[in-house]
């Protein structure tokens, strides 16, 4: 009887050992590179929605587009016990001796669309710039098969903003050489800035005047330059301009008849599905098993997760972004 009771005993505190190594709750720090990309606030708020409805912890900072404020928010998330950083990067260059630290320390570290270069971590999730660029190629030759075009890409040092104006001059390249199409300017705006952008295409109008046809502007902020300006010079009609981000000014100026299209990540889906993919890896799974295909970073092949995004018209509005709740009608007309 001794005995029974002996392995009963050994039998009860193996189960608690393992019971109290099967962690269920965990701290994650939303890293968003500023407070005014509205894109990242809304899909960041919809993860930690998902993550505190799975049990876990959320701290969430905004670095107002400072690699040194992030780097400095990070080191304090570090402090503060965080299982997990989840980062939109400022400066993919910059931030990697935070994933290096973070990583010594067993913290997992998740690249949330712009990818971190130069440092082993553990998961990407982004979305497919090929595809991006075919929608707003696609949609311009459509409606403007030859012309004067402009291409506002994003920053050259995101590598998202690089591969994006790959991509669309890819495209274009055969229509400029069969001389169907004159593009009258190409530039990367560096941090995909409003301002920057507006300035660019004042430059190119001064050069070579208000004949523009096209701009293809690779976010909603520089769409929304892009507008303005053409509208101090009174050259905005019949100009299709493309944008990306959904943004409530440009889906107002979409359902106007100004901005011709816009792109629209489904922030609750993407927020959701990437809360679920971080507690999968919190939980101990491969990231490799999670994958749907790899990135190669300067430093390894990253675990990575492209999703797809939609076209937004001023056809598809109701069907696309009212019934999924992201906006009303009253707060589009």
């Amino acid at each position: 009887m001794e005995r029974l009771t002996g392995f009963f005993i050994i039998i009860l505190v193996l189960l608690s050992f393992l019971s109290c190594n099967q962690q269920s709750s965990y701290k994650v720090g939303y890293m968003n590179a500023s407070a005014n990309r509205v894109r990242f606030v809304r899909e960041g708020d919809f993860m930690a929605e998902k993550l505190r409805e799975l049990g876990h912890e959320v701290i969430i900072v905004a670095a107002e587009d400072n690699d040194a404020l992030q780097l400095e928010q990070g080191y304090e998330l570090l402090s503060q016990g965080v299982d997990a950083l989840v980062i939109v990067s400022v400066n993919g260059n910059t931030i990697a001796p935070l994933v290096r630290d973070a990583r010594k320390m067993g913290v997992k570290v998740i690249a949330y669309n712009r990818l971190i270069n130069n440092a082993d971590f553990d998961f990407f999730v982004t979305g497919d710039n090929e595809d991006y660029a075919r929608l707003f190629c696609e949609t311009a030759l459509q409606q403007k098969p030859t012309g004067n075009y402009v291409v506002l890409g994003g920053d050259r040092f995101d590598r998202n903003g690089f591969e994006l104006k790959q991509h669309i001059d890819k495209i274009l390249k055969p229509h400029i050489d069969a001389g169907r199409i004159n593009l009258l300017y190409g530039t990367f705006v560096e941090g995909w800035n409003k301002e920057r952008a507006k300035y660019e295409l004042k430059q190119t109008i001064e050069a070579y005047g208000t004949n523009i046809d096209v701009v293809i502007a690779c976010n909603d902020p520089m769409a929304m330059g892009a507008l303005e300006v053409l509208k101090e010079y009174n050259a905005h009609q019949n100009v299709v301009i493309t944008g990306q981000g959904a943004y409530l000014d440009v889906v107002q100026s979409v359902y106007k008849g100004e901005i011709f299209m816009t792109i629209y990540h489904p922030s609750r889906e993407l927020g959701y599905k990437t809360a679920q993919l971080i507690d999968q890896i919190l939980q101990g799974e491969q990231p490799s098993k999670l994958a749907t295909s790899v990135t190669f970073n300067g430093e390894a092949n990253i675990a990575t997760v492209n999703f797809p995004s939609i076209k937004v018209t001023k056809d598809n509005i109701e069907e696309v972004l009212i019934k999924a709740g992201e906006y009303s009608w009253d707060d589009i007309r």
